[in-house]
């Protein structure tokens, strides 16, 4: 009877031994294809990140080139603008430059859609002597009226 057990237990030892290793075999194919699942589901995650990446970052460039390009069109129109200002006070004040080319410097200002600069009114210029006539008569009208007063004290 112990013999008959023992050769039944060595022919089932085998057969179990294949079912164990096929079974293991089974799993690990199964967790093969599981893996090989994630990981390909993995990379299109990256992939489909990578493509929004890229895109936000072309975006981003272009809305950074943009910017500057308005930054500097802004900083332009301004400086003309300024220049124009001094040139037009200048002018008015009887100051002439030859290198200043005004009208190219409005031409470029209205081209890039800048404000206008308005030309002030030319200021009334006295002469000097007229000026100066003007400062002695207000100065004796004060001395004259304060003089009055301590006359009278």
């Amino acid at each position: 009877m112990l013999e008959t057990k023992l050769k039944k237990a060595e022919t089932t030892i085998p057969d179990q031994a294949t079912f164990t290793t096929a079974k293991s075999q089974h799993y690990e194919d199964k967790y093969k294809a599981m893996t090989q699942e994630h990981q390909a589901a993995l990379k299109k995650v990256i992939k489909e990140a990578q493509a929004k990446y890229d895109a936000t970052q072309v975006q981003h460039q272009q809305d950074m080139a943009s910017y500057w390009e308005g930054l500097k069109g802004s900083v332009f129109n301004s400086l003309l603008q300024a220049k124009l200002k001094m040139a037009h006070k200048a002018k008015a004040m009887g100051f002439k430059c030859p290198s200043w080319n005004i009208e190219a410097w409005e031409a470029k200002l209205r081209d890039l859609g800048g404000n206008p600069v308005e030309h002030p009114a030319k200021p009334v210029v006295e002469e000097p002597a007229k000026a100066a006539e003007k400062v002695v008569e207000a100065d004796a009208g004060k001395n004259a009226g304060g003089d009055a007063g301590t006359d009278a004290v």
